[in-house]
């Protein structure tokens, strides 16, 4: 259990989870001096509360359900040095995460091909949670750089399952629905893009995807300014100054990359100002999702949440894109 204190008022919640399902329950709650009560509330009925009183870092109490069952709760604070976890940051600092690492179970379902490869896909025993690995015919070496990266990923994809819960129904880990399809392969290449639909009791669900490059050699993840080079100053600049790196997609990336796509789309501007889908407006190009495939990179530019149905793919060969590969780029554009 995770317990979140806010200075500001006498507002508490919490979050925790069974060991057997690691899907999250998210309560809200009370605290009057050493003494805290959570509740979950579902439809402003309240199916099951927490009566615990708070000593140094350890806490004692009660759980209830609506039938009147009770069982006695004891929490002690955990030692996370016994918890070992290769996470990014964003999952590194709810340290649960490193609890349910733990527990996660990963088991091979099937096996497809792609370009006559072998990809074995898994899934995770507590969501619905499916993800590749590379297979039987890739080298040993391959499979020994890429196969930890794509567990990482697959890691965190169960994470995010796991973790999207709302305090107005129980998670069943199918609050995010996704799927995972591999784009690209080449000697040195793998590209895949990841897709998700969210709903995790927010006012608004959600989607998007994210696509992956990755060296087959070394592991190393590209991202798009990595691949492509639409002025030299992002070659020369460092990346970590914001300013920059602002300046660099409004001036050049997004009107850059909008030329190239539209030199075959012939976008043509909407008539009814109603209408929010101007996929000639640059702004919406400036921080486009990304997917590369076999007959080049597929953009999707990002519209405001309200707008989303208007986000849609749309590919720039790479014949088109070749004069802009970044000269870092150790590969060709093919």
């Amino acid at each position: 259990m995770k317990i979140e204190i806010f200075n500001s008022d006498e507002n508490v919640n919490a979050t925790y989870f069974y060991q057997n399902s690691l899907k999250d329950i998210k309560l809200d709650g009370k605290m009057n001096k050493n003494s805290f009560t959570f509740f979950f509330k579902p439809n402003d009925a309240i199916v099951e509360k927490f009566y615990l009183n708070k000593s140094a870092n350890n806490f004692e109490g009660s759980w209830y359900n609506a039938s009147g069952k009770q069982f006695p709760v004891q929490l002690k604070t955990i030692d996370f040095s016994n918890y070992r976890a290769n996470l990014d940051g964003l999952y590194a600092d709810d340290k649960l995460n490193f609890v349910k690492c733990k527990f996660l179970e990963f088991k091979k379902q099937k096996s497809t091909t792609y370009k006559s490869k072998e990809f074995d896909w898994y899934s995770e025993k507590h969501c619905d949670s499916d993800f590749f690995r590379l297979g039987n015919n890739f080298s040993e070496k391959n499979k020994t750089v890429i196969n930890p990266i794509l567990e990482k990923i697959h890691i965190e994809n169960t994470l995010d399952q796991l973790n999207c819960a709302s305090s107005f129904e129980y998670s069943e880990g199918r609050g995010i629905e996704g799927n995972s399809t591999i784009t690209f392969l080449n000697q040195n290449l793998l590209g895949f893009q990841v897709s998700d639909f969210w709903d995790c009791g927010g006012a608004h669900p959600d989607f998007g995807s994210s696509g992956y490059l990755i060296d087959l050699n070394n592991g190393k993840n590209y991202e798009i300014d990595d691949i492509l080079s639409f002025d030299k100053s992002v070659t020369t600049e460092k990346q970590s100054d914001f300013d920059h790196f602002m300046k660099y997609r409004n001036s050049y990336f997004a009107p850059k990359l909008l030329a190239v796509i539209n030199s075959v789309e012939h976008f043509v501007k909407p008539k009814d100002e109603s209408d929010p889908c101007d996929y000639t407006n640059v702004e919406y190009w400036n921080y486009p999702s990304w997917n590369f495939t076999e007959k080049g990179i597929e953009f999707t530019p990002i519209f405001a949440r309200v707008d989303r149905s208007c986000e849609e793919p749309f590919l720039a060969s790479f014949e088109k894109l070749k004069k802009y590969k970044n000269p870092k780029f150790p590969y060709n554009l093919e």
